[in-house]
């Protein structure tokens, strides 16, 4: 390609420049056997040499360099697949326009979404809060039949200590006037025993007197019991005991006051676990929830950034769960691809210089070989934007960098189009045998 074309370009006239296309030492063979600058018949043989070395040198340069015509710029798309089943809405973005990472593309949405589940833990839910209410209303109840019972109880114990006090006041009277009376009759037997004596008084009236004062003895003896009992029972009251048959409404007020307590227990452990049922409800009901909003919408933002290559789904259509809605593809990072026979694949020096012209474009650009693919690669290489056209015979895949846009030139995104290209096959031609033996 480059050596016809240099052939075409060469003076006639200067040696100089008859071989400023050639390689050095070729060159430098030529202007040597040209002879002084003087000298017609050298230079003539000079122009013919320069001729002839040129065509030469083109046609070796083409016969053992590599080339197609079929080659193609490319480069990787990323894929934005469905999560979910159900209907394309919103596409935002058509084919060849600039997004960023993260920009939101298309939204799907699942009318048919199984929201089953949801109701059943919506139900469990509100089965678990109507329960905890009913709890906390039971246990409000018990704590104002406690404080009612506490309160009934209160007035019972004012109402037998009011008694006792009174009942303890008319036995100090009762008593004081026993012990009255029996010091009155403890004179009178006095005065009978002494009238006995003198001979006044007869037997049967000190006996009488006696008997007074012994029944007036143990009267008062007994009121003194009668007050100690009653005492014992004021201090029993006052620590909640009674043991008199008339307080029947402070005791039974106390056993009630016993159950209320046992139950409000009862109710705070019931609660306890109410609480923690309920708890695990709205957990499971608020992962559910977002489950379903996953299931029933999803949100499609662009994986990177890039331009927008294909869009595979349109507005309103149904996809299925992994399909793929759209492709992005990073045309900063486009390169060449050839496919070559599969005999030559050896040849193609990996890591030389390839030159390549694109469709639409006059000036040569220059690419290293970046890798060489096996037969199989050829169709495996599926998330490629473009891939040139194989070989009957099948051949082996040949990558080579883009090199970036020159100076003022127009930066477009190069991908799709097709190009001429001529890679390097290492120094196995005839020149470059020929070159390295000088």
């Amino acid at each position: 390609m480059g050596g016809h074309a240099m052939a075409r370009a060469m003076p006639g006239s200067d040696v100089g420049g008859i071989t400023a296309g050639l390689p050095g030492k070729l060159r430098r063979v030529i202007q040597q056997g040209s002879g002084t600058p003087g000298s017609k018949r050298p230079m003539k043989i000079a122009v013919a040499l320069g001729l002839l070395g040129a065509g030469v040198y083109a046609m070796l340069d083409d016969q053992f360099s590599l080339s197609t015509e079929t080659a193609v710029v490319s480069a990787y798309t990323v894929g934005l697949r469905s999560p979910i089943g159900g209907h394309v809405a919103g596409l935002r973005h058509a084919p060849g326009e600039e997004v960023t990472a993260g920009a939101l593309l298309a939204v799907v949405e699942d009318d048919r979404a199984d929201q089953q589940r949801l109701v059943d833990l919506r139900a469990l839910r509100d089965r678990a809060q109507s329960e905890l209410t009913a709890a906390e209303a039971a246990r409000d109840a018990f704590h104002a039949m406690a404080a009612d019972l506490t309160a009934r109880a209160g007035t019972h114990l004012e109402v037998a200590l009011a008694w006792y006090a009174s009942q303890l006041a008319e036995a100090q009277r009762s008593l004081a006037g026993a012990q009255a009376k029996l010091l009155r009759d403890r004179q009178v037997l006095d005065r009978k025993r002494q009238l006995l004596a003198s001979g006044f008084g007869t037997r049967a009236d000190m006996e009488a007197a006696q008997g007074d004062h012994d029944v007036s003895l143990r009267t008062a003896e007994a009121q003194r019991q009668r007050i100690a009992t009653m005492q014992t029972q004021r201090d029993g009251v006052r620590r909640g005991v009674f043991v008199e048959s008339g307080h029947i409404g402070f005791n039974y007020a106390q056993q009630r006051q016993d159950e209320v307590t046992m139950r409000l227990a009862e109710l705070d452990r019931s609660i306890v676990s109410l609480r923690a049922d309920l708890t695990a409800a709205e957990a499971r009901l608020t992962g559910e929830q977002r489950h379903s909003a996953q299931q029933a919408l999803a949100e499609l933002p662009s994986p990177s950034g890039g331009m927008i290559w294909r869009v595979l789904a349109q507005e309103g259509e149904r996809v299925a769960a992994g399909d793929t809605v759209a492709e992005v593809m990073d045309c900063s990072a486009a390169f060449v691809l050839a496919v070559v026979p599969q005999d030559r694949a050896a040849d193609v020096q990996v890591g030389g210089i390839a030159r390549f012209r694109l469709s639409g474009e006059s000036r040569e650009r220059s690419g290293r070989v970046q890798a060489v693919l096996g037969e199989g690669s050829v169709g495996s290489e599926r998330n490629l934007a473009a891939m040139p056209a194989r070989l009957p015979h099948g051949g082996a895949l040949v990558r080579v960098a883009l090199t970036p846009p020159a100076p003022g030139e127009t930066a477009s995104c190069p991908v799709g189009r097709s190009a001429r290209l001529l890679l390097p096959t290492g120094d196995s031609s005839f020149i470059g045998r020929m070159l390295a033996s000088r």
